[in-house]
């Protein structure tokens, strides 16, 4: 794997083999990042990839102009290969952890931390993390108005659930959903 676009291009990225990271193919990677050119602006916004992996799309962002990335994987192993990933990367443009994806939320809440991107990318096999997570990050207010939330899911979701996100973009990839969603909540709210 490797990075696509930006000041990191070419860079190549190790990936933890097994099904406890699954990481993004280029293909789709590629896909997902140009569909998300069409709605945000990367450079001097900040970024939190729950289930970082390899790091890809946290890179691929700082990449492209991302001031600082949250990355977050609770499985050691992959923290490793992110670290590995990170070695060339400025330290100041990223901040790593190792919670589970509930607890660093829970943090971001009580620090008063906000985003304008996240990357929801878990392992398949955890498909009650996305009802939790989207509860949490709208509950909480962790996105910035006008962030984005980039996601990929092995099965449809359930966009009724969902009233608060604007569905900017959807793209079926052989197993996989991608979605773009924006939040846009009007000045008083």
């Amino acid at each position: 794997m490797i990075v696509i676009s930006g000041k990191y291009k070419g860079k190549k990225l190790k990936t933890l083999p097994g099904m406890n990271t699954r990481p993004t193919s280029a293909r789709v990677k590629e896909d997902m990042f140009n569909m998300l050119n069409n709605y945000f602006i990367f450079e001097g916004k900040t970024s939190l990839d729950l289930f970082g992996g390899s790091g890809a799309l946290s890179i691929e962002g700082l990449s492209r102009g991302i001031k600082l990335a949250y990355i977050n994987d609770h499985f050691p192993a992959a923290m490793d290969v992110i670290k590995q990933n990170l070695k060339t990367i400025d330290p100041s443009t990223y901040q790593l952890s190792t919670w589970d994806f509930s607890t660093i939320l829970d943090n971001f809440k009580n620090n008063g931390k906000k985003v304008d991107l996240i990357y929801l990318d878990p392992p398949f096999t955890h498909l009650e993390y996305y009802d939790s997570f989207f509860a949490k990050v709208l509950d909480y207010q962790i996105l910035n108005n006008w962030g984005i939330i980039l996601t990929e899911s092995p099965v449809p979701l359930n966009l009724l659930q969902l009233p608060k996100l604007t569905l900017l973009k959807y793209k079926f990839l052989k197993n996989k959903h991608l979605y773009i969603f924006r939040l846009e909540r009007e000045e008083n709210e």
